[in-house]
């Protein structure tokens, strides 16, 4: 009987010790990425990948305009067109999968060292901001299931990263 007294009370404790924490959610990634440096570092990315960005453009275009040329005049070609079209769209299709694939390999590990440049930054500006508004707990808003705007503070790092440039 004293067993399940002392496990209410423990209960009762926690869940009043809750209540008197101050809780604040945030997503260090999303702040990063909507940052003015991530925007200029965006820019500086596709400047870097200009011709690989233009051909995977370029790909598209053409498999397109092949899909609309067969849709226009595919009842009235010859097999032979018909199947040196289907080659061409194939070989296409490969190099714009090959380079899409290539491209988002560029862009993760561009995010991976974006990322880790900025953190130690970051950090330094959360730890600002957790000390000033006297926070208790600090979760990632990426595994948190639910949260109330109002303990969000991912907008509120933005806008300081934003400021410190």
């Amino acid at each position: 009987m004293r067993w399940i007294i002392a496990l209410v009370a423990a209960a009762t404790m926690n869940i009043a010790v809750a209540a008197d924490s101050n809780i604040a959610v945030v997503d260090m990634e999303r702040a990063l990425f909507l940052s003015d440096a991530a925007k200029e570092a965006v820019g500086e990315f596709e400047k870097a990948n200009k011709s690989d960005i233009d051909k995977l453009k370029s790909l598209q275009n053409d498999l397109m305009a092949a899909q609309k040329r067969v849709e226009k005049e595919g009842d009235i070609m010859s097999e032979d067109e018909r199947r040196a079209l289907k080659n061409e769209v194939e070989q296409k299709t490969q190099e714009y999968q090959f380079y899409g694939r290539k491209l988002q390999q560029l862009e993760e590990k561009w995010k991976q060292v974006l990322f880790q440049k900025q953190s130690p930054e970051l950090e330094k500006i959360l730890n600002e901001i957790i000390k000033k508004e006297g926070y208790d707990v600090v979760l990632n808003a990426q595994v948190v299931i639910y949260k109330s705007p109002a303990v969000d503070i991912t907008k509120l790092l933005l806008e300081r990263l934003n400021e410190k440039k």
